[in-house]
């Protein structure tokens, strides 16, 4: 399935400027989503140690790390899905004017939405999202040593990595600016009415 490559098609796709400035956009508030969830975490070490006046136990020390790293991607997650259910836009596509829509023309699906948000979405599987969901894994690790652990922590890495590169690479060849995962699900990046 492709979008038709006529030349008014094309002029209805956005430019990979366009996604690239949304994406700049949306890894700003994924920082603060980050940030927010930090001073969370913060806050719930010191009430658990009572203004640190006693020693932090290791309970503490995972409950914190829980609150970042997978605080972020949840938060995230429900923030976007919820955004793209009923504007069909993140926060970042919002501001570069852009939205999505099926390359049928059809409306989108809850299906649509999960499947392209969890499909190698950069906007999830980020560099940023490397540093906020791993860095506390790594924190666990160090505390747990657990193998699961590690290797949970080089799946979201390397997700985190190469997730972004595919993006870029595969809505550069394509001829309607579409990456990897709008190509799966069927969508495209249109500019916002």
């Amino acid at each position: 399935m492709s979008l038709p490559r006529t030349a008014g098609q094309r002029a209805t796709v956005a430019s990979v400027r366009a996604r690239a400035g949304g994406y700049i956009v949306d890894m700003v508030i994924l920082a603060a989503v980050s940030l927010v969830l930090v001073v969370a975490s913060g806050l719930f070490v010191l009430l658990s140690t009572g203004w640190a006046t006693s020693n932090i136990s290791d309970p503490v020390v995972y409950g914190a790390l829980a609150i970042v790293g997978l605080g972020a991607p949840l938060v995230w997650s429900l923030m976007n899905l919820l955004l793209l259910a009923t504007r069909q836009q993140t926060g970042g596509q919002y501001v570069a004017g852009v939205r999505l829509a099926r390359e049928d023309g059809a409306p989108l699906t809850r299906g649509n939405l999960l499947a392209w948000w969890f499909l190698l979405n950069p906007l999830l599987f980020s560099w940023p999202m490397a540093f906020v969901a791993a860095l506390p894994m790594a924190g666990a690790i160090s505390v747990a040593l657990s193998s699961l652990t590690v290797v949970a922590f080089g799946i979201v890495v390397t997700l985190c990595v190469v997730a972004p590169l595919i993006a870029l690479v595969s809505a550069a060849l394509d001829g309607q600016n579409r990456a990897l995962h709008d190509r799966i699900v069927g969508t495209a990046v249109v500019p916002a009415d």
